[in-house]
């Protein structure tokens, strides 16, 4: 009688191990894939960098609203950069929602982010502009001290010194920079906004090319017509020497001649940790 109980023991004993195998058997059979976590990463990646740009952003917001309530007489402009950045935000945020429960393509993240990066540049260039309207010797300025910020450029007069026009050009070379160059009216009208003196005349970067025959700008480019009024145009066309500014408008005279001068070179980037 035991040795019955011992032999049914074992037969169902084998019988489950060779069902349990017959099931894994069968499930292999079946061909389910491993799953592939590649594109899980990658997406997750992205993510979390798209949400460090965004609690960026958030960061900026803050800084932004405690400059304002410093700032009493442009808490409006303030206001309106404030109201950009959670329109940014909630934009970022809606389409996080939207691409949540799909697969994130490469691509696609990565012109948010670049985007992302532009406008908080931008964000950070005008809390910047107000900051230094208020105390031009801020932390963030990207220009010297001595310099004017207008766009993208730094520019640097001369009001105490007077050279010739080729001595003037080297004083800028010195100074990492180059005679001004006009590229626009409203760079033009930003230089007829300096407090400078009535009697005061400023080299610029422009100069006749005898062997061309052609005026052109210390990079080699030509000026554009739609700078000059006809006046001016008439000036030009008719010498051969070096361009000065006085008064708004653009005169010829003897590069020999000794005046004042202007520099102009490429503002520095904006850091948002300048911004403190």
């Amino acid at each position: 009688m035991s040795d019955e109980v011992t032999y049914a023991t074992l037969t169902f004993q084998d019988s489950a191990v060779a069902g349990n195998n017959q099931d894994g058997n069968n499930l292999r059979k079946r061909g389910y894939p491993a799953p592939s976590p590649i594109w899980r990463q990658a997406a997750l990646s992205l993510l979390t960098l798209c949400l460090m740009l965004l609690i960026g952003l958030v960061t900026l917001g803050i800084k932004f609203l405690q400059t304002s309530n410093e700032i009493n007489s442009d808490s409006e402009k303030l206001s309106q950069l404030q109201n950009i950045i959670h329109q940014q935000q909630e934009n970022l945020s809606q389409q996080l929602d939207n691409y949540r429960n799909f697969p994130m393509e490469e691509e696609f993240l990565k012109s948010q982010i670049a985007d992302l990066l532009r406008r908080q540049g931008e964000m950070a260039i005008k809390l910047c502009q107000e900051l230094v309207i208020h105390n031009s010797g801020h932390k963030c300025n990207p220009c010297p001290r001595t310099w004017q910020w207008y766009q993208n450029s730094c520019y640097y007069f001369t009001t105490n010194e007077e050279k010739t026009w080729v001595n003037s050009r080297k004083d800028c070379m010195d100074r990492n920079s180059t005679l001004v160059k006009i590229d626009s009216l409203e760079e033009k009208n930003f230089l007829i906004s300096q407090p400078l003196p009535k009697l005061s005349f400023f080299w610029l970067g422009l100069f006749w090319d005898p062997i061309a025959r052609s005026w052109f700008w210390e990079d080699g480019s030509i000026p554009s017509p739609s700078l000059f009024n006809t006046q001016e145009h008439t000036q030009i066309n008719g010498s051969k020497e070096c361009a000065y500014f006085q008064k708004g408008n653009i005169y010829i005279s003897r590069c020999s001649a000794e005046i004042f001068w202007i520099c102009e070179k490429t503002a520095a980037l904006v850091k948002i940790e300048d911004l403190d």
